[in-house]
């Protein structure tokens, strides 16, 4: 009897044991309803199990990804990396859209002083992009894309945000990269919708910090960009109509004069005219859709209250407009006369990225200079560099220095 007693408790427990063993390595065990998990061999320990998961983009597609992608392409302006040095996923980027050239376009000098700094906001950040291959981009200094550099550095993603709008050379890149099994996640800039908003940022935002598993740290990143964003509207947004100062935003170039014009105007549509617009309330002298070269003549009709330059094929100062041969014949504008021409800060052309806060308050200053008269320009964008970043003083220093606002002239 008791040996027979031994075998039964003997005999159960292996049963038991069978059973658990079962359940630990069986495939469903460690899957959920919003993920996948696949192994080199059906016979692999889970710990060598890549989790998947599907995120819907702002196509609108359905994208299968890794759990916790760590070879990430991104093919961007900026905010794609900026906003991964933020989650701390920075060293995850093995390719993007990197200018790998000179960072600085010609010197620049003013009153003895030399002002030629790295003005790459990413790259002041993380200094490790200096080793991240460029695989192109649409449109910038950086080449087309290409699918072959691209397959070469084995990622685990592509997310694709320059210029978003799903145009046919965009559409070949993306079915060629997800036929080599690359999954592909696509951002869509503010300006690919018909009505640009700054919400469509906020999205973006939101959509990387699913991607990447940090939704807490996005929704930080959105409070501390729209606190600055409200806080600026609610200056200015009980402004009538008829007081609305009417502004031309406008690219210089040098080289405009060799194709027959002065400038490029931002006209509607684009995202600059929408936030100056939507956020400033103020108008935008140029109305036509989307950026174009202008004549002399054309700005004279616009007869612009205020004159703002951004980065173009280089950094502008109101000088130029004031002192170069190159604007002579548009010296009686009556902006200015008055003096009436402001700078951007040396960040590009092209707003949508974590930065845009900072240029719209020295666009409202400029615009309506009594509504934030109480406003220190140099403080207030420190602190935002540092809720945003979280960096030290040395680090901020140097953002602030990328930013050239001396030679500028914006304070």
């Amino acid at each position: 009897m008791p040996f027979f007693i031994l075998f039964s408790v003997l005999l159960t427990a292996l049963l038991v044991s069978g059973c658990a063993d079962t359940a630990e390595t069986s495939p469903s065990s460690d899957l959920s309803d919003s993920s996948l998990s696949s192994s080199a061999s059906s016979g692999s320990d889970s710990a060598t199990q890549v989790q998947y998961r599907t995120v819907t983009d702002m196509r609108g597609e359905e994208v299968v990804i890794p759990a916790e992608p760590q070879r990430v392409i991104a093919i961007s302006r900026s905010l794609i990396d900026t906003t991964m040095y933020i989650f701390g996923v920075e060293d995850r980027i093995v390719g993007g859209s990197v200018y790998d050239k000179p960072l600085q376009m010609g010197q620049y000098v003013w009153n003895g002083t030399d002002y030629t700094v790295n003005t790459w906001i990413g790259k002041i950040l993380n200094p490790g992009l200096d080793n991240v291959t460029n695989v192109g981009g649409f449109g910038g200094p950086y080449g087309l894309p290409n699918v072959e550099t691209i397959a070469s550095l084995n990622p685990d993603l592509l997310i694709l945000r320059d210029l978003g709008d799903q145009d046919e050379d965009t559409e070949k890149f993306i079915s060629q990269t997800e036929a080599m099994d690359i999954p592909v996640m696509v951002l869509k800039y503010p300006s690919c919708y018909d009505e640009p908003s700054v919400e469509t940022m906020y999205e973006e935002i939101r959509l990387l910090g699913e991607v990447f598993g940090k939704e807490g740290e996005a929704e930080k990143i959105v409070e501390t960009v729209s606190s600055r964003v409200e806080f600026i509207r609610s200056r200015t947004a009980d402004i009538p109509e008829e007081e609305q100062k009417k502004v031309l935003y406008f690219g210089a170039p040098t080289w405009a004069k060799d194709k027959g014009g002065a400038g490029y105007a931002f006209g509607s549509g684009s995202t600059e005219v929408a936030m100056m617009e939507g956020i400033i309330n103020s108008r935008s002298a140029y109305t036509e859709p989307g950026m174009n070269m202008v004549s002399a003549e054309q700005i004279l009709s616009l007869d612009p209250d205020k004159i703002i330059l951004c980065t173009w094929s280089g950094y502008h100062s109101p000088r130029q407009l004031y002192e170069d041969s190159q604007y002579g014949t548009i010296q009686e504008l009556r902006a200015l006369r008055e003096g009436e021409v402001y700078s951007l800060t040396a960040t590009p052309c092209k707003s949508e990225r974590l930065e845009f806060p900072i240029n719209l308050m020295v666009e409202a200053k400029a615009v309506y200079p009594e509504r934030f008269s109480d406003v220190e320009l140099e403080p207030w964008i420190r602190d935002y560099f540092v809720e945003l970043y979280g960096t030290n003083e040395t680090k901020t220093d140097e953002l602030m220095d990328a930013l050239m606002l001396e030679y500028l002239e914006i304070v």
